[in-house]
This record gives C-alpha cells, sequence and structure tokens, in this order.
C-alpha cells in the first residue's frame, strides 16, 4: 500500500510517494480501500506548517476527504461492513495519516453511506468544502429573503455556498471571474460579479450576509457592504480576524465571523442527502491521478482552480 506523506514542512517538493503498513482497523475504525480523495486549500496549508503550533506534526499523511469501499470494521463498529460504499473524513487537524492513500483506516463517526447515484468522485468531494459552507452559512445565520454576497463563488467552498444559499431561501451575488462565471451560472445566483471588470468591493448594493469563501478578503473591505447588524463570514481565517472579532463584540452591531471548520457527520449527512435528491450539484472539475497530486497542489497554491479536484486512487469499485 502507497500514500503521499511528508516528513518536513515547505512545498509540493517535500510530498513523498510512500510505503505504508496495512495494519487493521483500531477501535471505531473501518478500513477502507480509498476510490478518490479531494485537495483542499487546508492541505498545503498544513503542509506548509501554517498551523504547526496547534496541529499534528511531521511526519503525516496528505489529504482528508475520502470515498471508498470498506474492507473491515475493527472493534465497536456496528453501522458499517465490508463491501459498504462510503463517503468520509479524517480529522485534519490531529489525524497523522491521509486520504491521498490507497488504503485508510479512518473514524467510522465521520463517515457516511454513499448513495448508489452519487459517483465516488462526487462523494470525496463533499466532506471538507461542503462542511466548511454549511457551517460558514449556518453561523452567519442564512435565512430566506436574505441577500447574501459570495467571494470567490469559482471555488470548492465557493461553489458549495452558492448552491446552499440558495436551498435556504436567500438571494446570492456571486463574485468571480474568466471562466469561473460560465462555472458558477448553472447554480443560478440572482447576480454575477466579474471582479477583473468591477470592483466588487466599491458595490452600491447592501448585504445580510457576506461570505468570503476564498480567504482572501479582509474585514474592512466586506465591512462596507454589509447592512446595519450584518454578518461577514471568512474561511480559513487569520489572526487578524479573529481580533475584529473579539473587538466587534463589544462596539458594533455587524460580526465578523472567522470559521473553523469542525468535522461533523450531521452536516456530512445532509450534504450527501441532498446530493443524493440531486439538488447540490457536482462541482467537481477534474479528476486526476495520484503522480499528478504535487502538480495539482502547485496549481491550486496560485490559485488556478475552478470547483472541486479530486484523486482517483484506484479502479472504480464494483459496489456502487
Amino acid at each position: 500500500m502507497h500514500g503521499w506523506t511528508y516528513r518536513r514542512y515547505g512545498g509540493p517538493e517535500v510530498l513523498e510517494w510512500t510505503s505504508l503498513p496495512e495494519t487493521p482497523p483500531g477501535e471505531g475504525e473501518i478500513a477502507v480501500r480509498v476510490a478518490c480523495a479531494a485537495l483542499n486549500p487546508l492541505d498545503w496549508k498544513l503542509r506548509e506548517g501554517h498551523f504547526r503550533l496547534f496541529a499534528r506534526g511531521v511526519p503525516r499523511g496528505m489529504g482528508y476527504d475520502y470515498s471508498g469501499i470498506v474492507e473491515a470494521a475493527g472493534p465497536g463498529v456496528t453501522g458499517f461492513k465490508a463491501g459498504d460504499a462510503v463517503a468520509g473524513m479524517l480529522d485534519p487537524i490531529r489525524a497523522a495519516n491521509g486520504t491521498l492513500a490507497e488504503r485508510i483506516n479512518a473514524p467510522a463517526a465521520l463517515a457516511a453511506p454513499k448513495p448508489a447515484g452519487v459517483s465516488f468522485e462526487d462523494a470525496a468531494s463533499l466532506p471538507g468544502a461542503g462542511i466548511m459552507a454549511v457551517q460558514s452559512l449556518t453561523q452567519a445565520g442564512v435565512k430566506p429573503g436574505q441577500a447574501v454576497l459570495i467571494v470567490g463563488a469559482a471555488g470548492g467552498v465557493g461553489s458549495f455556498a452558492v448552491q446552499l444559499a440558495k436551498i435556504a431561501g436567500a438571494r446570492v451575488t456571486a463574485v468571480a471571474s474568466g471562466d469561473g462565471l460560465d462555472f458558477v451560472r448553472p447554480f443560478a445566483p440572482e447576480r454575477l460579479v466579474d471582479y477583473k471588470r468591477e470592483d466588487w468591493k466599491a458595490m452600491d448594493e447592501r448585504f445580510d450576509v457576506v461570505f468570503d469563501a476564498s480567504g482572501s478578503a479582509t474585514f474592512p473591505e466586506c465591512r462596507r457592504l454589509l447592512k446595519a447588524g450584518g454578518v461577514s463570514a471568512h474561511a480559513l481565517p487569520g489572526a487578524k480576524l479573529f481580533l475584529w472579532s473579539l473587538w466587534l463584540r463589544a462596539t458594533a452591531k455587524e460580526r465578523c465571523l472567522p470559521v473553523q471548520e469542525r468535522a461533523d457527520i450531521a452536516d456530512l449527512k445532509r450534504l450527501v442527502g441532498l446530493a443524493a435528491d440531486g439538488r447540490l450539484r457536482s462541482v467537481v472539475t477534474r479528476v486526476g491521478r495520484p503522480e499528478e497530486v504535487p502538480e495539482i497542489q502547485r496549481a491550486m497554491q496560485a490559485g488556478r482552480n475552478r470547483g472541486k479536484i479530486v484523486v482517483r486512487m484506484s479502479p472504480d469499485p464494483a459496489a456502487a
């Protein structure tokens, strides 16, 4: 069995395709033959050591979203058996292993049955980006009829957020550019803004919620677009956003919401259910091969991606 690991922090060059021991699943774990694993911005941020003060250190595996087939269930696991198709995730902060591997031992508590009508590629794309979008919009309190601005709408988190905000009954303005506009258009936002032609930060419209799904906007840039008492939510927050959050609690009606994603099985099951019902459309734009992972991460870090990129780790399993 092989998988992508790294023993020191740095760029894609630190990644190693390594032979890994094949151990039986432990208490509360399932052994999974990985069909597909997704890539997320958090992957390269962990690889570069951005969270080394509170995340598990090196050596460690790469990736935390997956889909695949259960090969064995460990002690205490009652909800899964060999042959089940699943989608799930590892805890990206605490896990030593990674999902960009041919086989993994994963917590059964963070896995959900994969519906037959959802492909392994789409199932693998749901956990990380989808849960971030769900939790951001939920914590921001998005309600029917509200005006919601989503910055970075063509990325993985943003494209899920556009759809989820629409499902919640909000009126969505999506910010993207170039081919990103064409990618987002089928999700039916009320308005599309090409940030290369129009400065979204200078728009006259005001919003109940501004969600920076790209992690690239500052709170002051988002704040000026908020209605009184509005919420500015931010994916991949830095230290300044947490300071703004604390300051505003005591001084203003507007809120700054730095969103720290939590691995949550209820959110994952909701996403899987919406995908199975056809209400949440696929955002997968590329299916790569294991050997392409360093190049894909380099392109993601440069911002050259749309939607979700997944890696096919093994041939399509017979079970579905």
